[in-house]
């Protein structure tokens, strides 16, 4: 067991699937001898080389659609498009090619492709680096989603991404790239989950379900410690890890005790994951609910630059408050 950072865990993890599959390719920008420009894969090309760590110019839709047909020929590319907004440019790769491509074969195909998004708030980048996508690929069938928040989920769920026979989308944030957690020295093959039922309690409690992920996962555990602490009760959490397929049994579970929900996350909340976990609850759990839902989400804004990204996303006593009244306080 180690403590390293998360992006010490990107690498990790796709080091020990490219030693495990002679099968596993990168593609990317400056993915080569410098290692990405997010260190994920550094070490990568001295040791396998340009057949197997293939670096691309500044062309995302061109290297996608490579990676499709890389895809199709057998191999299972790790695709890092630098900052997640760019997947614009890597939408026809991912939406119309890779995501149709088992239902356009008859169930005879599939193109085991993972997309790694970078995305999110945390270094002032602005407006055209700094968002958060989950929600613009999650209306697209057949692509599965991936969101984990701390470096021991990032090395188990990319080797799970990895490995997973469908198009994956695996988004990290950047503003918890420098987070700590002790992880594994080593995995055993049966140590890598599935991407399904992939939920997690990360702290139990008897009187609210919090869903949150990423940046806002962060945020709910310190608001939520303060909550109990002024209020006397208690506020379960869970990670869901994988948006897609989305571990519904866990929430209903919690909701069944608890009876209140709140969902939070960074992206805008118009037309945000929320709005179908929210969506979810309600269909299955409508009449045992105490309270409805409450969402705590980003604001509907372009992101600016600076400390003025702190303003458009979820901050303590805005999810403190979001909290209170879920707990109809």
């Amino acid at each position: 067991m180690s403590q390293q950072i998360l992006l010490r865990a990107h690498n990790i993890a796709v080091a020990e699937e490219m030693a495990k599959d002679d099968k596993v390719i990168v593609i990317g920008e400056d993915v080569g001898p410098k290692g990405g420009i997010w260190t994920t894969f550094m070490g990568l090309y001295p040791k396998y080389g340009e057949n197997r760590v293939i670096e691309m110019p500044m062309a995302e839709a061109g290297y996608s659609m490579f990676a499709a047909g890389a895809a199709m020929m057998g191999y299972r590319p790790v695709v890092e498009i630098m900052f997640a907004d760019f997947a614009t440019l890597s939408f026809e790769a991912i939406v119309d090619v890779c995501a149709k491509f088992r239902y356009n074969s008859m169930g005879k195909h599939s193109l085991p492709i993972t997309f790694i998004l970078p995305q999110g708030v945390g270094a002032g980048s602005g407006a055209h680096h700094s968002q958060s996508v989950e929600s613009w690929f999650a209306n697209v069938p057949g692509l599965k989603i991936v969101a984990p928040t701390g470096a021991a989920d990032v090395r188990l769920f990319l080797r799970a991404s990895i490995r997973d026979d469908d198009p994956v989308l695996f988004i990290w944030h950047r503003g918890l790239m420098i987070s700590r957690e002790d992880i594994p020295d080593t995995l055993a093959d049966d140590e890598i989950p599935s991407l399904k039922n992939a939920g997690k309690i990360v702290k139990e409690g008897n009187d609210l379900t919090v869903v949150a992920y990423q940046r806002s996962l962060v945020v709910a555990q310190m608001a939520a410690a303060e909550v109990e602490a002024e209020t006397g009760k208690t506020i379960e959490i869970i990670d869901p890890r994988v948006l897609i397929p989305f571990d519904k049994e866990k929430m209903f579970a919690s909701l069944r005790k608890t009876g209140r929900l709140l969902v939070a996350h960074d992206a805008p909340e118009r037309g945000g994951f929320g709005a179908q976990i929210v969506t979810w609850a309600v269909e299955e759990l409508g009449t045992e609910l105490k309270a409805n839902p409450v969402s705590v989400c980003g604001k509907n804004t372009v992101i600016p630059f600076n400390k003025l990204e702190d303003y458009v996303v979820p901050n303590k006593e805005e999810m403190k408050a979001g909290m209170k009244k879920a707990l109809g306080l």
